[in-house]
């Protein structure tokens, strides 16, 4: 009996003193997956001359990428940088190099632009509305290369004439939430190049060795039209306590 006393209070004694020792360490969790704070996107764009620039230029095609930063991923507040190319005019033309050898030359009219601005979100969930605008600046420039047939890659190319403005512009948007990272983006802004002087399809022409390249002044102004998806940017969670 004396034993089993001594056993029972051997027991007690160990159960107390570890007792506040356990209730102290507290069980490792994993970190809530915070919603990112930045995105970085890209699609397909399209952009369809307005105004006096329709008088000359149809439409252009191309890509764009964009960043964005949003300090509450849940607020209002933004900042957006976008660019894009788009190619408002294209043809490839076959001359002789040199008896028995042709090569294919193609002359690209171009625009480059880059554009910086605030973006506003609205709503919540799964699909949320935006609207940005933003200052920049627009870069046309008409282009040829030269390249043999059947290769991909050019051995010399030129820039025939272009010319740099100043852009600002104004547009909305949805964002479709397709995964907890990943959202459609949908989208059309305006843009505003203002008077540039450039080249179209129909400026540039062949006369002998001579290419002759025929500008044209005029408002510039373009309804850009995008279609691609965003990636949201996370930090990599803390780990396990040591």
């Amino acid at each position: 009996m004396k034993r089993m006393r001594r056993m029972t209070v051997a027991i007690l004694l160990v159960s107390a003193t570890a007792g506040p020792a356990q209730g102290q360490r507290r069980p490792y969790r994993e970190p809530s997956l915070q919603p990112p704070v930045a995105f970085v996107g890209g699609g397909l764009q399209v952009g369809q001359a307005i105004g006096e620039f329709a008088n000359y230029v149809n439409v252009g095609g191309g890509f764009g990428g964009s960043f964005m930063y949003m300090p509450n991923p849940e607020g209002v507040l933004g900042l957006r940088l976008s660019a894009m190319l788009l190619i408002y005019g294209s043809q490839t033309n076959r001359y002789p190099l040199v008896p028995g050898i042709t090569v294919d030359v193609t002359t690209n009219n171009e625009i480059v632009g880059l554009t910086v601005g605030p973006q506003l979100m609205f709503g919540h969930g799964g699909v949320r509305a935006y609207a940005n605008g933003g200052i920049g600046f627009s870069y046309f420039a008409t282009t040829s290369s030269v390249r043999g047939s059947g290769t991909s890659q050019p051995f010399a190319n030129s820039t025939n004439y272009d010319d740099f403005t100043f852009a600002s512009e104004g547009g909305a948007g949805l964002l479709v939430r397709l995964s907890r990272v990943v959202s459609l983006d949908l989208g059309a802004r305006y843009l505003n190049n203002g008077r540039v002087t450039y080249v179209t399809k129909n400026g540039v022409s062949v006369s002998g060795n001579t290419l002759i390249v025929d500008p044209i002044a005029s408002e510039a102004n373009l309804v850009v039209y995008h279609l691609g998806v965003m990636v949201g940017l996370r930090r990599s969670p803390p780990g396990p306590p040591r």
